[in-house]
């Protein structure tokens, strides 16, 4: 027989269900709410179960739970190559490609070649072919237009 988990928290089932009601996050709110059935007195594969986790999901969150309390349940920042284009940058970018090409652009329409170069001289970040689209298509942006036709 799996050995039972304790939860080590003075908050009472109430207090997790008024605290997961104000939750933003879904995934912080299902594993507050595993939490809660675990406190409440059901088993954790019960638990699990009701909440959509697995059961070694449940146990992890409520070892990070015990350990850190309710900041343990928010998602840790994941590794990976920092953003080219700070966060704060991209509403300034976004102002810039809608205003449209500028005197330094050679066509009417901005090409990403043009758009890469706005990135690299304008806000100081170097991006590839490749990242200057999914940037675009990340900003909602879409490169594919239909040809003009000739009348």
């Amino acid at each position: 027989m799996p050995r039972q988990l304790t939860v080590h928290t003075d908050l009472t089932p109430e207090d997790l269900a008024r605290i997961a009601k104000k939750e933003l996050n879904p995934r912080v709110r299902q594993r507050l709410l595993a939490i809660r059935l675990v406190i409440m007195g059901n088993t954790v594969p019960q638990a699990a179960k009701t909440v959509g986790l697995k059961q070694r999901q449940s146990r992890n969150w409520i070892h990070r739970f015990n350990a850190e309390g309710l900041d343990g349940l928010r998602d840790r920042p994941r590794p990976g190559q920092p953003a080219k284009l700070p966060r704060q940058k991209e509403h300034a970018f976004r102002e810039r490609i809608v205003k449209g090409a500028g005197k330094k652009d050679p066509t009417r329409n901005l090409r990403v070649k043009d758009i890469r170069r706005i990135l690299r001289e304008e806000f100081g970040a170097d991006y590839c072919l490749g990242g200057t689209y999914f940037l675009l298509h990340r900003l909602g942006f879409s490169s594919l237009v239909p040809r003009p036709r000739h009348p």
